[in-house]
């Protein structure tokens, strides 16, 4: 079973609790790119949709769609996800840190730890995907740091906020991971 908590050298990866919407909110509202960037995302979202979310959340099947909020200086200031397919011998990911804290490599400590736990407590586990905007290159900084590798852009693929959007698909096998933590 996957740890319900993880913890960094700077982040707690904890589940998320009914009291985490207003922080939920607070990144939301951090950087226009959450809802832009986001399908499930409402735009002009309210309390009531960070509510929604975080009960959503501390609903899943920590089996087999586990997630965290990442809590920062004992703030809730994003969130990593995991959705398990194929009898946990795929993954997809996907995550989110305030606006504020971008570029200070915090998002991809977290996804690094969810990567490292998810391989060392599945087996069977062979590869995790992550599909993004194709435009959200801060997103695609974050996987190529951590060794995913973009694997094609689907033209058209999503319909976000009434228009259509490519996805950029990445990909990172355990074999990519295991070379990675030997070359560290």
């Amino acid at each position: 079973m996957f740890p319900d908590e993880l913890e960094t050298a700077r982040l707690l990866l904890k589940p998320f609790e009914a009291g985490d919407a207003g922080a939920v909110l607070d990144y939301w509202q951090s950087d226009p790119a959450w809802e832009r960037f986001n399908a499930s995302v409402p735009a002009n979202f309210q309390l009531a949709d960070a509510e929604a979310f975080v009960a959503t959340m501390c609903n899943r099947d920590r089996r087999s769609s586990p997630g965290w909020a990442l809590v920062y200086q004992d703030s809730v200031v994003g969130v990593v996800s995991l959705v398990f397919e194929q009898d946990n011998r795929i993954a997809v990911i996907g995550y989110g840190i305030h606006g504020d804290l971008r570029g200070q490599g915090l998002c991809a400590e977290a996804v690094s730890a969810v990567v490292d736990q998810a391989f060392a407590h599945f087996a069977a586990l062979q590869k995790i995907r992550a599909h993004t905007d194709a435009k959200n290159v801060p997103s695609a900084r974050v996987l190529a740091k951590l060794g995913f590798i973009h694997e094609g852009t689907l033209r058209q693929n999503q319909f976000v906020k009434g228009r259509f959007v490519d996805e950029a698909i990445f990909g990172l096998t355990r074999e990519d991971w295991v070379k990675r933590d030997r070359a560290r």
